[in-house]
């Protein structure tokens, strides 16, 4: 397999996994916003143990990192990487706008601005990587 797709495998199991975790905790977070340390503590422990497989295929991916001979070879893989960097987004203010009460906008808002970042933090990188592959 090309370093690319091991880029970009990283990037949609890193989105995946952590869309997971925030969606597990920002439904706890709308029932009791009060609980916004417990809540951003398991996040954060979530997003962890999420980002352990992805780190790992980056650092299989650094080691064959090489030039490609072409940039159609990059195409697919960086469509992939993409994608899982607008998916996240989109997914993470899904979730914000539906089923959220008054008193738990703001602090759902921090809480989503924050998943977005640890969600994208995978697929920038992978996006760098693949920048490197280039010609």
């Amino acid at each position: 397999m090309s370093s690319a797709y091991y880029f970009a495998l990283a990037a949609i199991l890193a989105v995946l996994a952590i869309l997971l975790v925030f969606k597990l905790n920002v439904e706890k977070l709308k029932e009791n916003p009060q609980q916004i340390g417990q809540v951003q503590t398991r996040f954060f422990i979530g997003v962890a143990v999420a980002e352990s497989i992805p780190i790992v295929l980056i650092i299989l991916g650094f080691l064959g990192l090489e030039t490609v001979s072409s940039i159609e070879e990059l195409y697919i893989p960086g469509a992939i990487v993409i994608f899982s960097m607008i998916f996240a987004p989109f997914f993470i203010m899904l979730q914000k706008s539906v089923g959220v009460p008054e008193e738990a906008k703001q602090t759902i808002n921090t809480f989503s601005f924050i998943g977005i970042a640890m969600a994208n933090a995978i697929p920038i990188i992978s996006l760098a990587c693949l920048f490197l592959m280039m010609p």
